[in-house]
C-alpha cells in the first residue's frame, strides 16, 4: 500500500527524525535502489533524504541521476532552484550552502534537456494521456501569445528563447503537480453535485488555473491576468480549495439560481471569481454526461470588474467564505 502525501508530510515535520521515520525512509529507499515505481509523494519524500547522504567522510557519494525512480523529484528540485535562472547566472543554494559552479553547470545542462525533450512530447501531438494533452494545448497556447508580445516590443532571439524555455519546464512541473494531486486522491476528477447540475473540477481546471493565475514572475507576457498571492490558497491542492468554495455556496438558498456562468466569492477579505463552462463527456457505457466544468478562478482587482459587481449584495455562511450575488 503507498503511502499518502499528508502521512509523509507529517513525518517530515516531526522536530526530530522517529523510528517511524527512519523505518518508511528505509522501505522506499530500497525500492528506489531496486527502481520500483514509487508514488509522486514517495518519490519527494525519499529522494530528497537519499541525495543528502552522506559517507563516512562526509561526501555525498549517492549519484540520484542514476535512479529512475527519483526521476521526477531531481526535475522538480532542480526546477524550482533555477526556475528564475535558467542560465544560472546568479549564485543559487541548496541545502548545503552555495551550489559550485561544476554542479551548477550540470544541472543547467539537464534543464536544458528537459526542455528539449519535453517540448518534442508535446509539440503538434496529442498522447492517450488526458493530463498530458491539457498541459500540451495549454502550453502551445502560452508561447502563441508568447510570440505576439515578443513580436510586439521587439524582443531579440535570445530572450524570447530563454521566456520559451521557461514556459515548457513550467508546464512540466505543472503536469507533475497536477499528477501527484489526482494520483493523492485516487481520481481524476471532482463531481459536486449543485441542484440539478454536476459542477466538474479536472485537470484542465488545475492546469488552466495554474498556468494563467500562478507564476506571475516567469510570465511578463500575461501582463493582463491577475494572479494568487494567498498562501492559504494551496498550489498544490487548488482542486480541494474550489470545493470547499463551491460546497459552501450550496448551503445558500440562492445557489439554486446559479447562473450556470461565474460566482464571486470574498475569502481572506479579497474577492474572487470562478468560472465555470458547459461540458460534456461520455463515460462507462457510452453515456453522455453534461457538466458545469470549472474553468479558473482568480483574485478581482480590474476596476471594471469591480465596477461591475459594487452593486452585488454579500451572503455570509457558516464556512470561510462570503459570496457576492447580483439581486434579482
Amino acid at each position: 500500500m503507498a503511502y499518502s502525501r499528508e502521512y509523509l508530510e507529517s513525518l517530515r515535520k516531526s522536530e526530530k527524525p522517529t523510528e517511524e521515520f527512519r523505518l518508511v525512509v528505509q522501505k522506499l529507499a530500497d525500492k528506489v535502489f531496486a527502481n520500483q515505481v514509487l508514488t509522486s509523494a514517495e518519490e519527494q519524500f525519499v529522494c530528497g533524504t537519499i541525495e543528502r547522504l552522506k559517507n563516512a567522510k562526509n561526501q555525498r557519494d549517492i549519484n540520484i541521476h542514476e535512479h529512475k525512480s527519483c526521476n521526477n523529484y531531481v526535475f522538480r528540485n532542480r526546477y524550482l532552484l533555477y526556475f528564475n535562472d535558467l542560465n544560472g547566472d546568479k549564485p543559487v543554494y541548496d541545502f548545503d550552502g552555495e551550489i559550485i559552479e561544476k554542479r551548477k553547470k550540470a544541472d543547467i545542462d539537464f534543464l536544458q534537456k528537459e526542455y528539449e525533450n519535453w517540448f518534442n512530447d508535446i509539440e503538434g501531438k496529442m498522447s492517450g494521456n488526458e493530463l498530458i494533452n491539457y498541459v500540451a494545448q495549454e502550453t502551445i497556447y502560452q508561447i502563441k501569445e508568447l510570440n505576439k508580445y515578443c513580436d510586439i516590443l521587439v524582443i531579440g532571439a535570445n530572450r524570447k528563447e530563454y521566456l520559451r524555455k521557461s514556459l515548457v519546464l513550467h508546464g512540466k512541473y505543472i503536469y507533475l503537480i497536477v499528477k501527484e494531486y489526482f494520483q493523492e486522491i485516487g481520481k481524476n476528477e471532482i463531481v459536486i453535485q449543485l441542484d440539478e447540475r454536476k459542477i466538474l473540477i479536472d485537470g484542465f481546471t488545475y492546469v488552466h488555473t495554474m498556468f494563467r493565475h500562478f507564476a506571475e514572475g516567469i510570465k511578463e507576457h500575461q501582463f493582463t491576468k491577475s494572479y494568487h498571492f494567498d498562501k492559504n490558497i494551496g498550489f498544490k491542492a487548488i482542486p480541494n480549495f474550489l470545493s470547499d468554495a463551491i460546497n459552501c455556496f450550496k448551503s445558500l438558498p440562492q445557489s439554486k439560481s446559479f447562473n450556470n456562468r461565474d460566482l464571486h466569492f470574498i475569502f481572506n477579505d479579497k474577492i474572487y471569481l470562478l468560472w465555470v463552462r458547459p461540458f460534456s463527456k461520455y463515460i462507462k457505457g457510452n453515456i453522455k454526461v453534461d457538466y458545469l466544468r470549472v474553468q479558473t478562478f482568480y483574485p478581482v482587482d480590474n476596476q471594471k470588474d469591480l465596477l461591475r459587481i459594487k452593486d452585488f449584495s454579500g451572503f455570509r455562511t457558516n464556512c470561510r467564505f462570503k459570496y457576492l450575488l447580483k439581486d434579482d
